[in-house]
């Protein structure tokens, strides 16, 4: 049976914005353990270099949290941004699938209030309970952490398996607690068929 796909559980857009969250506490400390310092230049011009650094985020408990990794950093003094090369951010929950973030190419300015991820971006939840591995493709992402909300203009692909749902454009407010795929919005859903359990002739 083929159906289009449409609850909430299938986006799982608040999930990508738990990364991003993420993403953004992670870069501004990155910036205060400026492993290569050069001194200050006019005009735009990065003031501190990180190399091949990996990041870890622990709970109360102990527990691994997140993870950021990325070849090579940049920080700029003159608007406080930074841009980070093929970042990775991995999401670990206690109770429930990895999550991870990845692009070519993470913009963040005002401090870690405004990120863009570009090229390439895609989360991945890993399979779990039964369940396959879901993922969220698009050219692009912008996220402002601080107001929960993430949006891109671009064609949006989520995959669950063989099913899928994509659009152009894509809004998603965690306060709110509501997300839309803006237009073209195109879905469709496979239901396994349940197992036939056969039973030997006596």
């Amino acid at each position: 049976m083929q159906r289009p796909a449409l609850t909430p559980s299938f986006w799982f857009p608040f999930l990508v914005l738990s990364l991003l969250t993420g993403l953004s506490f992670w870069l501004q400390r990155a910036t205060e353990v400026p492993l290569e310092h050069a001194p200050a230049q006019p005009g735009h011009t990065p003031d501190t270099l990180i190399d091949n650094f990996v990041l870890y985020r622990h709970d109360e408990a102990g527990l691994l949290r997140f993870r950021l990794s990325s070849p090579h950093m940049k920080h700029y003094p003159d608007d406080d941004s930074s841009v980070v090369e093929q970042p990775t951010l991995v999401q670990f929950r206690p109770n429930g699938p990895a999550a991870t973030l990845t692009g070519e190419i993470a913009r963040v300015t005002e401090k870690g209030a405004h990120i863009l991820v570009e090229r390439k971006v895609r989360v991945v939840r890993d399979a779990f309970g039964g369940r396959p591995e879901r993922t969220m493709e698009t050219p692009e992402l912008t996220v402002l952490p601080d107001d929960g909300r993430a949006f891109t203009r671009k064609p949006v692909r989520i995959t669950e398996g063989e099913s899928w749902i994509t659009g152009v454009g894509m809004r998603a407010d965690n306060i709110k607690g509501t997300f839309q795929l803006q237009s073209r919005v195109r879905a469709l859903r496979l239901n396994p068929s349940p197992t036939s359990k056969k039973r030997n002739a006596p």
